[in-house]
């Protein structure tokens, strides 16, 4: 028999997402994805209340201790494209 397939969210970033989202990162935290401020955690400057809100918790109690794809994944949740970085974004 097939071995099951793990219950949870599946890694879908693709490489464009990724790019995109690295450039939001670069100007939010300097590029700094385990960045961790009193508000904000991660590399996208996700509010600690959007995390746990947009389903965070499922990866790590706080962004800056999730991947790169796991911050990601909620950000697009928060926002289905990437903003067009030149300005920093926020939530």
């Amino acid at each position: 028999a097939p071995a099951p397939v793990p219950a949870g969210p599946v890694d879908t970033v693709t490489p464009e997402q990724r790019a995109a989202w690295e450039r939001v990162a670069l100007c939010e935290e300097g590029g700094d994805w385990s960045a961790d401020g009193g508000r904000f955690s991660g590399g996208l400057g996700i509010t600690r209340a959007n995390w746990t809100a947009y389903g965070g918790g499922a990866y790590a109690p706080e962004g800056a201790m999730a991947t790169e794809d796991q911050q990601i994944m909620v950000a697009e949740r928060i926002e289905p494209s990437a903003p067009d970085q030149y300005g920093c974004h926020g939530w």
